[in-house]
């Protein structure tokens, strides 16, 4: 049984993967490189002395927690690039798997598309191409039945 919907459907979700894995590592490098430009942290530290001599806070606590919310938003940028490969990687395996084990690919679309996210278009392409893995089923001929000289069943 040819399953070229579903095999269609996991590249596009594939295609689309990279595309945002892309966009993502290129935002994280710019982040990295403002973040890093001695003008700008010049200018964040001005702010911030500026802000905590309104508010009465200690600049010093405010700079610490403004790192380590970039360390942390770094580190939380770069899980998400590692998890979506992954789920590009599942797509691709089941797109390969699914004229030989429809079962098998359609349980790597499912854990692919958790991975990329349930509710992105990419997600929500390896669903139904999962659900499509599941419900379509060969067709299966009965040689018992009788048929006449045009190919139609005699009840």
């Amino acid at each position: 049984m040819k399953r070229t919907g579903e095999r269609i459907l996991s590249i596009v979700s594939a295609v689309l993967n990279v595309i945002g894995v892309g966009f993502l590592i290129f935002m994280l490098f710019i982040s990295k490189m403002i973040v890093e430009d001695p003008a700008f942290q010049t200018e964040f530290e001005n702010s911030i002395y500026e802000d905590a001599s309104i508010n009465g806070y200690d600049p010093v606590y405010g700079m610490e927690i403004m790192d380590d919310v970039m360390a942390i938003m770094n580190t939380i940028g770069w899980l998400v690039v590692v998890v979506i490969i992954i789920a590009i990687v599942l797509a691709i395996i089941g797109a390969v798997k699914v004229n030989q084990n429809a079962r098998l690919a359609g349980i790597l679309f499912i854990i692919a598309a958790v991975l990329s996210g349930v509710v992105s278009i990419s997600g929500i392409l390896l669903i139904i191409a999962a659900i499509m893995c599941f419900v379509r089923k060969p067709k299966t001929f009965d040689y018992n039945e009788q048929r006449d000289e045009n190919g139609y069943i005699i009840d």
